[in-house]
């Protein structure tokens, strides 16, 4: 009799291997395309420090000059703070069931369906849809995501070109 091998400690965050995935899976989570590159996180990981660092040092200098510079403090604060947290969400993802391309401050979503093909301008990959407009993506050359790195902007545009047929 051959021994099980031994399961991990928290074996419960592995999926089992070798399973058949079958016909009807659907991808219903939505996957950044590309995923963030090094400059782009670079640059959310220090503004995220910067922010934590001098927003503790402006809350504690603030504290004792009374109410109305706390709440210009606060407000000051949670304004960075979303614009912080929206620009960790910027992208272009995508799932089964359509897209959606997330800017600073607009959203704009839709079906595979109403997706005619993409198209490819001066090196930004753009979505071609049925109803005759473009709406561009986040996958460029000269993206944060994709900058210094061919291959990145490559496999991004292929991705989103099988994602636009399905």
């Amino acid at each position: 009799m051959i021994p099980e091998p031994r399961r991990p400690v928290f074996w419960f965050l592995w999926p089992p291997a070798n399973t058949a995935v079958d016909a009807q899976f659907r991808q219903v989570r939505m996957i950044r395309i590309p995923a963030r590159g090094p400059w782009r996180l670079l640059l959310l990981v220090v503004l995220t420090l910067l922010l934590v660092m001098f927003g503790g040092v402006a809350i504690m200098g603030s504290a004792g000059a009374g109410l109305i510079p706390v709440l210009l403090t606060g407000a000051a604060l949670a304004s960075a703070l979303l614009i912080l947290l929206r620009g960790w969400a910027t992208g272009t993802y995508v799932n089964d069931g359509g897209f959606a391309i997330r800017r600073m401050f607009t959203t704009r979503i839709g079906p595979w369906s109403s997706v005619a093909n993409t198209e490819s301008r001066a090196g930004r990959v753009a979505l071609k849809l049925t109803d005759g407009s473009t709406v561009a993506t986040h996958i460029a050359r000269n993206s944060l995501d994709t900058w210094l790195r061919p291959s990145a902007y490559d496999a991004a545009a292929i991705a989103i070109e099988n994602w636009a047929a399905k």
